[in-house]
């Protein structure tokens, strides 16, 4: 083997093995956890963001997507809510606005639309409020906000709070 001059053979197979190692490993790692195309499409798969505490901890909010999220079409997700603490419930008003903070715009007129969706599973804890949020719409993909804010009132005013959900929404 042909070396160059000052460089030993033994740093040359080091240097080969890095630059291979690199070269095949890395878009192994790089694509793993990766949905394939057809998973991202398909209509069954449910996308769960996990859960999220409020800010000031008074309820945890679980977010499913049924339909998205995808830019330029209605986006559907089921948003769960469980109270904590002294919580007060049912809510009297949950209001979902998405926001993509890195342009500092949102979806303009078209507001998403809450309803109450426990579809009369009696198995459901009636302290747990289950809502369809529909009319979800992405102008465009990247990194999104959902705010969603909570609020009741009660004889001492009204109390609110809120959570801020990450969504990224991929390129069609």
């Amino acid at each position: 083997m042909a070396v160059m001059p000052g460089i030993k053979a033994s740093s040359c197979f080091f240097l080969l093995r890095s630059m291979f190692i690199t070269a095949v490993i890395t878009p192994l790692i790089i694509s793993c956890g990766k949905p394939s195309a057809a998973e991202r499409t398909s209509s069954n798969a449910v996308e769960h963001t996990g859960a999220w505490l409020t800010t000031n901890g008074s309820y945890e909010l679980d977010l499913a997507w049924k339909s998205g999220p995808q830019t330029g079409m209605n986006n559907v997700a089921r948003l769960t809510v469980i109270p904590r603490g002294d919580a007060t419930f049912p809510l009297q008003k949950i209001t979902v606005t998405p926001w993509m903070t890195v342009h500092g715009h949102g979806s303009g007129n078209v507001q998403p639309v809450v309803e109450n969706d426990d579809g009369g599973d009696a198995t459901l804890d009636p302290a747990v409020g289950v809502y369809r949020v529909s009319n979800i719409f992405f102008v465009m993909s990247g990194p999104w906000d959902l705010k969603i804010e909570l609020s009741n009132e009660n004889e001492n005013g009204s109390v609110s709070d809120s959570v801020t959900v990450p969504v990224v929404v991929p390129s069609a």
